[in-house]
């Protein structure tokens, strides 16, 4: 008896995991053609715009940007980008020196840089300014190799870079019910993602916005194993119960 039951325990754990449920991108097609959907984001309050302006007279041009001496000499990290970067208001403007308020909620990085451009040439001759959106942060969390925020230094990011940037789903997570939290128009959505489906590229939500919010679950699977140590214990008090009751009735005989 006590060996059916360990062979019983063997059993429930190596059917636990199958290649299904951690494979990205199943698909039985050895070469798979999808369009996928870029999104242009536009920009909200409280995020952070870096806006430098270049020209040949440097003293000139220095009065339109916002980093100072003093911050010449600390280390690019997220701190320094904010110290060094405008923040949109509530109303949606920015406060540019000399040139005044902007209104830029709601255009693309790229319509803004137009548009102080403009305002610049006002100023300055053969001015080149140049805007980038520095709050361009994903957070990733649960069943991952390394959850935390990570800043994106570039135009566009996927769910899969994301992934990657946070160390990737474990073997134990549930890469079929992934939620992403998007916050936009002062709401927040959540959206249910199957990363082991092909199509999951042409989803709206393949490339990410800033201040997305992943969360990648736990498998059932996994549950069950975090408890397989008082599961082995049961049945361990289960065969030594047995064992102990088969010995009495022995002895009895």
């Amino acid at each position: 008896m006590d060996k059916f039951l360990y062979l019983l325990l063997f059993v429930l754990i190596t059917s636990c995991y199958s290649t299904k449920k951690v494979t990205y991108l199943q698909s039985e097609e050895n070469t798979l053609e999808i369009t996928n959907i870029p999104i242009s984001y536009l920009v909200q309050p409280n995020d952070i715009l870096n806006i430098r302006v270049q020209s040949l007279d440097p003293e000139q041009s220095a009065f339109f940007n916002i980093s100072a001496t003093e911050n010449r000499n600390i280390q690019a990290n997220e701190a320094s980008l904010f110290l060094s970067g405008y923040s949109v208001s509530q109303e949606g403007l920015i406060d540019l020196p000399i040139v005044g308020n902007i209104k830029v909620s709601g255009l693309q990085v790229d319509q803004i840089q137009r548009l102080i451009q403009n305002e610049i040439n006002k100023y300055l001759l053969d001015a080149i300014v140049l805007v980038k959106l520095t709050s361009y942060k994903i957070s990733v969390l649960g069943d991952v190799g390394n959850p935390g925020t990570n800043y994106v230094y570039n135009t566009q990011a996927t769910i899969f870079e994301a992934l990657s940037a946070a160390g990737d789903a474990n073997i134990s997570a549930n890469i079929s019910q992934v939620k992403l939290i998007r916050q936009l128009d002062g709401k927040s959505y959540v959206i249910k993602m199957d990363l082991t489906d092909p199509k999951i590229i042409e989803s709206p939500y393949y490339f990410l916005l800033p201040n997305d919010v992943i969360y990648v679950e736990t498998s059932k699977e996994n549950i069950f194993r975090e408890n397989l140590p008082l599961i082995t214990t049961f049945f361990a008090l289960i065969s030594t119960t047995l064992l102990l009751v088969n010995f009495f009735q022995t002895q009895g005989n």
